[in-house]
């Protein structure tokens, strides 16, 4: 009996390999001959900004890494979700990835009713590629040298002094409204259509300070025009490297906004490793450190597992902020 039962387990067994081998194995074949196509790259920003300065170069050196076409899909819009809902619902298998910012997947979901997306959920990380930030900016005239100086006197005018940023729940108005509130002071939001905008008004005397992303912030400090005083990261930026982070002026919060590549969740381990491998190829160009910092980003590669912790880490730090505010959601 026991014999005979074996002897049945081993003739279905014999059966049934043949068409796993049906099944499986033309996904196996693809995973190990990925890429044999074009890849898209979905950006969310529109031509022309930095971040698509960044995705173009970056798609120009991941296609010399993979040997095929690394193409770039613009789709802006809701502060990144329209591309990274795309980005979510498309099929897992290496030919879509997304090169993304810190707000579009770590924040975006506190900012709506019903959230489009979990950023732990939704994606498989592949990579950090580049860190950036913002900057906490008076104008060059303005009678507050330090971040204690300004903190001060809004300690002393509760209501009376405003900080602008460039848009209500942009990482700008919650980096000051986590500042208000681990400091205890009231200072009133003002914002504005984009960062330029409120640059204007912080140099014509209509704000008292501003929060804007290093690139604004380096050029109009080089032109003289404004001042920074300190920056919500969590070491000091090499372009402003005598302003002190917040968490040295006293105030515990302090996050790194970043560029990285992610890919819809399910896609193979396999395909995720070769595209980790690319990116960390792409990072290694000659120039391409250069190249970012003349953009007021620093190269900082990371793996995949690395980036899927930080991702995690800064959606759980912009939902505590978020509640902290509570922000109006839409």
């Amino acid at each position: 009996m026991h014999k005979s039962t074996n002897l049945r387990r081993s003739r279905r067994l014999a059966l049934l390999l043949p068409l796993t081998a049906l099944l499986w194995g033309p996904a196996l074949q693809a995973e190990e001959s990925y890429p044999a196509r074009a890849i898209t790259m979905v950006v969310p920003t529109p031509p022309g900004g930095d971040t698509d300065v960044v995705a173009r170069r970056l798609a120009d050196a991941m296609s010399q890494a993979l040997k095929q076409p690394v193409v770039v899909d613009n789709k802006p819009g809701a502060g990144g979700q329209i591309a990274m809902q795309q980005v979510a619902a498309a099929k897992p298998d290496g030919y879509t990835i997304s090169l993304t910012f810190q707000a579009a997947i770590a924040l975006v979901p506190h900012l709506r009713k019903k959230p489009p997306y979990h950023p732990g959920k939704d994606f498989t990380a592949i990579g950090r590629f580049a860190t950036t930030g913002n900057a906490l900016l008076v104008a060059a005239d303005s009678p507050y040298r330090t971040l204690g100086d300004l903190l001060e006197r809004a300690k002393a005018s509760p209501g009376k002094m405003t900080f602008g940023s460039w848009g209500i729940g942009s990482g700008g108005h919650l980096n000051g409204e986590a500042l208000k509130a681990a400091a205890g002071v009231d200072i009133v939001h003002v914002p504005y259509k984009g960062t330029p905008a409120a640059i204007v008004a912080l140099i014509g005397g209509e704000l008292d300070m501003a929060f804007t992303g290093y690139a604004m912030a380096v050029s109009q400090s080089r032109a003289g025009k404004v001042r920074v005083l300190a920056v919500p990261a969590t070491k000091r930026s090499p372009h402003f490297p005598d302003a002190p982070t917040f968490r040295e002026a006293g105030i515990p919060f302090g996050m790194d906004g970043w560029f990285g590549i992610v890919a819809p969740a399910g896609t193979p381990k396999p395909v995720v490793e070769r595209l980790e491998q690319a990116l960390a190829q792409a990072a290694r160009e000659p120039g391409m450190e250069e190249r970012l910092a003349s953009m007021s980003m620093t190269l900082a590669p990371t793996s995949a597992e690395e980036f899927a912790r930080i991702i995690v880490s800064d959606y759980e730090t912009w939902g505590r902020v978020a509640e902290q505010v509570g922000v109006e959601k839409n």
